[in-house]
């Protein structure tokens, strides 16, 4: 199976010398850093088999978020340590999307730009669920950052989770059943918010009024009622990358061939791309360095972890039960070669001159 780390590893010193001064620092760090995941460049562990005796060498991942091979263990640690966070009541799922008109002076300046869109994304949902013609109180959202479409264009979006009531002093307020708040009311004071902040941090970029006269898409709905499946459910949009390893279904010198879904009408399709369109496409959605595509607001904010635990003791309390235990980690290694013996680390090697054996 063709992966993106081997498209960067064959193609990625042609990007670089033929990009140079062009490719941004995040950009560059990406390309090195998924051409080297799991090839033996980054280290490796040894493990032994106590039942056969069979050494076993394990190359180190790269840990760049950005990384198709090693999304799926950060989603695995986030979803592990958010599970004892969940509440035992119903949530919604809210998307807020920039408009087209904006996506080119987000993408050059993602850092500012990014930061306003789920600051706006946030604050507008708090203000408006705080009204109490809908809840009355303080909620709690779990943002996720996704810049991406199927078919890796930039398509900055937000995705919350919410859960569907607030609390007001010692009292949890349930909002209507199938009903949040309104999205029209609440697409407006996004809107008003992002610009706000966006004009405020980018004073020399002008931001059209003609704006304020585009309604912006937010998308609401309910999420799944189970705590079981809300963990799958927000496993789907937690640490996801622009494109996985297994949509890739073939490559060549000249071109990237990979499947995609067209949303407008929900049907798989197949398209082709010149190699160097799809790393420009792929590293667009390269985050800058130490930016957090995961937040909290209201009740959720590490700043509020009272308030949390005291939703935690109303929620549970009126459900009857006990808190939920947070699940054990348990990371064993089993020999591939008897199948029995648990491996047993023999041996740690970092920054090798040469592959293992």
């Amino acid at each position: 199976m063709t992966t993106v780390g081997e498209i960067f590893r064959i193609h990625g010193p042609a990007y670089l010398k033929t990009f140079g001064g062009k490719i941004p620092p995040n950009h560059r760090q990406a390309i090195n850093s998924l051409a080297s995941c799991r090839t033996g460049k980054l280290g490796w562990h040894v493990y032994e088999c106590p039942a056969c005796n069979e050494v076993h060498y394990v190359n180190h991942s790269c840990r760049n978020r950005s990384c198709p091979l090693c999304h799926a263990t950060h989603r695995e640690n986030w979803l592990a340590a958010r599970y004892h966070e969940l509440l035992p009541t119903r949530y919604f799922h809210v998307v807020f999307t920039l408009p087209e008109e904006l996506r080119r002076v987000v993408r050059a300046n993602p850092r500012e730009l990014l930061n306003a869109l789920m600051t706006a994304a946030g604050r507008s949902l708090l203000k408006l669920t705080a009204d109490s013609k809908f809840i009355g109180g303080k909620t709690g959202i779990t943002t996720v950052l996704h810049t991406w479409t199927a078919a890796m264009e930039y398509h900055p979006h937000v995705h919350c989770v919410v859960p569907a009531g607030g609390i007001d002093g010692f009292l949890w307020r349930d909002s209507r059943k199938g009903f949040l708040v309104p999205v029209k009311a609440l697409s407006k004071i996004f809107r008003g918010m992002f610009l706000e902040i966006a004009r405020k941090v980018l004073p020399d970029i002008e931001f059209s009024d003609e704006l304020l006269k585009k309604a912006w898409v937010v998308f609401a709905k309910p999420a799944p009622p189970r705590i079981e499946t809300l963990i799958n459910y927000l496993g789907r949009y937690v640490h996801r990358v622009a494109i996985s390893n297994d949509r890739i279904l073939s490559a060549s010198n000249e071109e990237i061939t990979f499947q995609w879904k067209d949303s407008r009408d929900g049907r798989k399709k197949v398209m082709k791309l010149p190699v160097f369109e799809f790393m420009r496409r792929f590293l667009q959605h390269v985050l800058p360095s130490g930016f957090h595509k995961v937040r909290y607001f209201g009740f959720m904010s590490p700043s509020n972890r009272r308030t949390f635990r005291r939703v935690q003791i109303l929620l549970w309390m009126k459900a009857g039960s006990a808190f939920p235990e947070k699940p054990a980690a348990k990371r064993e290694f089993r020999c591939n070669t008897c199948g029995n013996g648990v491996l047993i680390t023999v041996g740690v090697y970092c920054q090798p001159s040469r592959s293992p054996p």
